[in-house]
């Protein structure tokens, strides 16, 4: 009997140290320090006028060697919680934004230093949950992040080495001409028994596509649409012949890889002409004394179909150095009665890229 006793003893002994070896922990596996990740966005390209939560280029989909080829160690037993946690180094953009894809990136963009560009980041293994050698997140992997670990690792431990990682850069506000370079370290982070576990290194150019307008950039103004008689109106809706007219955007630039932005025309009237038919895109001529009655003018597209007016249009797709923008005008009667007179009319463009 006191040699059986001795026994148990001895597998009790043997049990208690199997469990302090599995106690939760986390080591370095070798250096100690920090875990550094670099990664470069390259040159995205964003329409200049492209609406607040546009997403820049695309979203992109990492997996970050740590410089030094580290790494970080975690064992558990399930006895306890180790815990990671992941904050951006600078600000988060505060407003409403809207969802990127499936995601909800509200307190989740990171300021990256370039006025009017944000940085969203979400972490892969082992910081989604993904079995039970990595940490579960308590709320999204995006960053902020936080993720626990309170269950058996098993045989295989929880290992921090090489990042995975998808970023995307989002449009807050507008963004300053010329191309835009950021570099710096946008995230910090803490785990269980070791303080400091990593920083995450980000840069990237961020480059506008858009156009300018010189002077005189309409190739006739005024547009010269004819002389005609009271004869050639034979009713309201009746209209003359279209002349031909454009408007060159210079010095535009655009992703040389495919382009990403259209120009966008709003048109309003201006020295005395008002829409009439917006939607016809008919407006009226400018009524100074002397001017015809019964008879306004109608914008239409290449096409010959009608250019509507007071409201942003999409006109072409962006051609680098130059973009013209080619546009047709008539006289087009709006009235049942017309008089004879001056028939002259204006108006005024913006341009937008989106």
């Amino acid at each position: 009997m006191p040699a059986i006793r001795h026994l148990c003893t001895a597998f009790a002994m043997l049990a208690f140290a199997g469990q302090a070896y599995a106690a939760p922990s986390c080591t370095w596996d070798s250096t100690a320090g920090p875990l550094s990740y670099y990664i470069d966005l390259g040159a995205p390209w964003v329409a200049r006028d492209a609406p607040i939560g546009t997403l820049i280029g695309t979203v992109q989909t990492f997996a970050t060697p740590e410089v030094t080829e580290r790494k970080i160690r975690c064992i558990n037993d399930g006895t306890g919680t180790l815990t990671f946690q992941a904050s951006p180094t600078g600000a988060l953009y505060p407003g409403p934004l809207p969802q990127v894809g499936p995601w909800d990136v509200n307190g989740k963009v990171i300021e990256t230093g370039i006025k009017g560009v944000g940085l969203y980041i979400r972490l892969g293994f082992p910081f989604n949950g993904g079995g039970s050698n990595s940490f579960t997140p308590t709320d999204d992997v995006a960053i902020p992040y936080t993720g626990e670990n309170n269950r058996y690792s098993g045989v295989t431990p929880l290992q921090i080495k090489e990042l995975y990682s998808t970023m995307a850069l989002i449009k807050t506000g507008p963004i300053p001409t010329g191309r835009q370079f950021f570099r710096g370290q946008m995230v910090r982070s803490q785990i269980s028994f070791l303080g400091d576990a990593l920083n995450i290194h980000v840069s990237g150019v961020v480059q506008q596509a858009q156009c300018t307008l010189l002077a005189n950039p309409v190739s006739a103004d005024p547009v010269q649409l004819g002389t005609y008689t009271l004869a050639d109106f034979t009713g309201p809706g009746s209209y003359t012949d279209a002349k031909d007219f454009y408007v060159t955007l210079s010095d535009c630039r655009d992703d040389p890889a495919g382009g990403i932005a259209s120009a966008y025309i709003r048109l309003e009237g201006a020295k005395g002409s008002v829409p009439l038919e917006p939607v016809q895109g008919v407006f009226s001529l400018d009524n100074k004394p002397g001017s015809a009655t019964g008879i306004g003018i109608q914008l239409l597209r290449s096409t010959g179909s009608p250019m509507p007016l007071q409201q942003d249009e999409a006109v072409t797709p962006l051609v680098v150095d130059k973009t013209v923008l080619h546009f047709k005008a008539r006289y087009y009667q709006t009235a049942p009665t017309v008089t004879a007179g001056s028939a002259n009319g204006a108006l005024d463009f913006t341009m937008t890229y989106r």
